[in-house]
């Protein structure tokens, strides 16, 4: 039992546990959305759903760790009085990273699903749009608070046993 309380101790206070969770969410709602809007809900979609589910999570959580978040810090860092002085960084930063994955996946959800849009600039700019703006308050006003929330409340019930590790 002590092994598996320092195993979810490690884990909860890992720094990668957080941006994992937040993306594994975010993908699970997207994803859903993005195929219950175009196909309805049924068992298929969603053992369809179940299959593809953690190909993205892993591609969204490398995407935006080596290209979409740099990228965004980049942006802030060549254009600061442009972009931190109308919104603050800790808002443009995840908004800059969402219209990026939103972005590069639209591409491939739209090539994926070409029999749906003929004319694929039309589609993905469609696709865009109604995800963008789905994702942008999905993250700000559901996930990202309550990922937080459930987070400060499990690393304050479960602190990290720095004390137990020296002993061991």
């Amino acid at each position: 039992m002590t092994s598996f309380k320092q195993f979810f101790h490690k884990v909860l206070h890992h720094p990668n546990t957080l941006p994992w969770v937040l993306i594994s969410t975010m993908v699970a709602i997207m994803a859903s959305y993005n195929t219950v809007i175009r196909y309805g809900f049924s068992e298929s979609m969603f053992l369809r759903i179940l299959i593809v589910y953690p190909f993205i999570v892993a591609f969204i959580y490398y995407l935006r760790a080596y290209v979409t978040l740099p990228i965004a810090l980049k942006l802030h860092q060549y254009f600061p009085s442009i972009v931190t002085e109308r919104i603050p960084k800790h808002v443009s930063v995840p908004l800059l990273v969402i219209a990026f994955n939103v972005s590069v996946m639209m591409v491939w959800f739209t090539e994926m699903h070409r029999q749906l849009y003929p004319h694929f600039l039309l589609g993905y700019f469609d696709n865009w749009m109604k995800t963008f703006f789905v994702a942008v308050p999905v993250f700000f006003f559901i996930v990202h608070p309550a990922i937080i929330y459930l987070f400060n409340h499990l690393r304050n019930r479960y602190p990290l046993l720095t004390i137990l590790e020296n002993n061991n």
